[in-house]
């Protein structure tokens, strides 16, 4: 039903494939707009009304693990599946740079799900990158504070303060010379 829209929107599926570094600044641009979105979206999942008839079938899980990245409720696919295609939908990529972002941004629900913090967690290597210890903290805390909302980067949550509590968390933790979890 997507293809219509991504077409009238400039989506292209033709040769020539486009140049690297065209892909790459559209997928930073798909991430910035995703971070945002998927941010106030999250956060408005978070009220109390749709927390508990919503988005709370996402967080039956207080220990995520990679699948449930993806179990929610019909609803919040849909609400915040918007966040994943906006950015796309605002400049009508090559179609191969469509299922290139799809793919990272499914790679990255599922590793920040996954709830292990491996060597090779995006997290040591990117700045502001949020990762599975990041996304744990959420599931574990009631939903009225759980805070982190962000989606792949943390900046959003920084700006409005939603992470304050897993700073402070994390910084007491770092001070003892322990691991978050």
């Amino acid at each position: 039903m997507a293809y219509p829209v991504f077409r009238y929107m400039g989506l292209s599926s033709s040769f020539p494939l486009p140049p690297w570094n065209v892909v790459f600044l559209q997928i930073i641009f798909f991430f910035i707009v995703e971070d945002f979105v998927f941010y106030w979206g999250h956060r408005v999942l978070h009220t109390k009304w749709l927390y508990k008839n919503v988005h709370s079938v996402h967080h039956e899980y207080a220990t995520p693990f990679g699948l449930t990245s993806e179990y929610a409720h019909p609803a919040e696919i849909l609400f915040l599946g918007f966040a994943t295609v906006a950015g796309p939908a605002l400049i009508g990529p090559h179609l191969s740079t469509l299922w290139l972002w799809m793919s990272l941004r499914v790679l990255e629900t599922v590793e920040a799900h996954c709830g292990y913090h491996f060597p090779w967690s995006p997290s040591n290597f990117i700045p502001l990158y949020g990762g599975s210890d990041y996304h744990d903290f959420h599931h574990r805390v009631l939903y009225t504070k759980s805070g982190n909302y962000s989606s792949t980067f943390t900046y959003m949550d920084w700006l409005f303060g939603t992470d304050k509590d897993f700073r402070k968390l994390n910084d007491s933790i770092k001070k003892k010379g322990e691991k978050l979890w």
